[in-house]
């Protein structure tokens, strides 16, 4: 009797905790490999911008795409404006630092990871998964290369002296291959659990567990950012703002539904085996590199168009999810619908009497 009262609350957070893996995988492992393999703690401090990112969602019935890179924003910032202060970094007007977010944490982690992935992999459409593997392997073995140069070393083994876990420098190509190779397989059990089951269509909270998640988010905002970047907290109301207004302007302009709902379904362990396409095109990347090492101003190159690419293109699809939520609403509006039914009753009588006599 006791675990029927409670297990709705206990499948809400294991959906949050299995989402919150996902999301560590692609912003914190990928990002990168010199963390070690450091994981609990990531899980649990992720899982609060999570928790409100899935609350949010279906309070708000995201059921777009432009409403998944909106929430995507969302995460982002919330995750570099909570739990870091490295949003404010550039200022309070700054945009370059949002977009950037928009681009790693909301498309990568949000967008590609936690909801493309689990789109495919419940409509068991692999060949979109294989190539999407790929590719992102490509870039991850690519992007690790920046920790090699000299001033990555320099910068990573200061904070060791400090007292912090880092294994900073050139790994060799079988322990990255082994490290892609474990957080690719906690990427694949996550997705398989939440399709055994744990998926939530719906993940509305109570008044005390908004509570709780509300004093968290205060709480972390309090040690992490106010001592560093008191007025933070008007760059980041700002940004939540810029992912509410759209999406609300979504919720008044369609039916009733959610995208969580899309998403349900089982998945069995054998459908997420072309995600281990992902350790085995980064491994290779990885160890060719070892074998052929690129000149440094190459990796230099790489890394700083990388960075400029993500911030652009999560620039841009920031915008378009608002225009995408403008354009919708102002052709799917009941407004609009109702008009042009006006239009279809008021045709001049003329015009019916010529089309009966023909």
């Amino acid at each position: 009797m006791l675990f029927e009262k409670i297990k709705p609350y206990l499948s809400r957070v294991l959906f949050v905790l299995l989402s919150s893996a996902i999301m560590v995988f692609f912003s914190e492992k990928t990002f990168w490999y010199v963390q070690g393999y450091a994981i609990f703690e990531l899980v649990l401090f992720y899982s609060i911008p999570v928790a409100a990112s899935l609350w949010v969602i279906n309070l708000l019935q995201v059921q777009r795409l432009s409403g998944i890179v909106l929430i995507g924003g969302l995460f982002g910032f919330l995750v570099e404006g909570i739990l870091t202060p490295i949003i404010y970094e550039a200022g309070l007007l700054d945009p370059i630092m949002p977009a950037y977010f928009v681009g790693w944490h909301g498309l990568l982690s949000v967008v590609f990871g936690w909801y493309l992935i689990r789109k495919w992999l419940v409509e068991g459409d692999w060949k979109h998964l294989l190539l999407s593997s790929s590719l992102f392997g490509m870039f991850w073995g690519i992007w690790s290369l920046s920790y090699r140069l000299p001033e990555s070393i320099l910068e990573f083994e200061g904070y060791v002296q400090t007292g912090e876990s880092w294994l900073p420098g050139a790994w060799p190509a079988l322990d990255f291959a082994f490290f892609t190779l474990v957080f690719t397989g906690m990427l694949m059990i996550g997705h398989w659990l939440l399709g055994q089951g744990l998926w939530q269509s719906r993940i509305s909270m109570q008044k005390w567990e908004l509570a709780i998640l509300a004093g968290l988010l205060a709480f972390l905002y309090a040690f992490q950012v106010f001592p560093i970047v008191p007025l933070g907290f008007l760059k980041l109301l700002g940004l939540i703002l810029l992912v509410i207004i759209p999406l609300n302007i979504q919720k008044k302009c369609q039916n009733d539904g959610c995208i969580l709902e899309s998403l349900a379904g089982r998945i069995q362990f054998s459908q997420t085996i072309p995600l281990l396409v992902i350790p085995l095109t980064a491994s290779f990347v990885y160890g060719l590199a070892a074998l052929f090492p690129p000149p440094e101003n190459l990796i230099r190159l790489s890394f700083q168009s990388i960075y400029a690419v993500q911030g652009l293109i999560g620039g841009a699809f920031f915008i378009w999810a608002w225009v995408d939520s403008i354009r919708t609403c102002s052709t799917d509006s009941p407004i609009n619908k109702a008009s042009s039914g006006d239009q279809a009753i008021n045709i001049p009588m003329h015009e019916v009497i010529g089309e009966q006599g023909d």
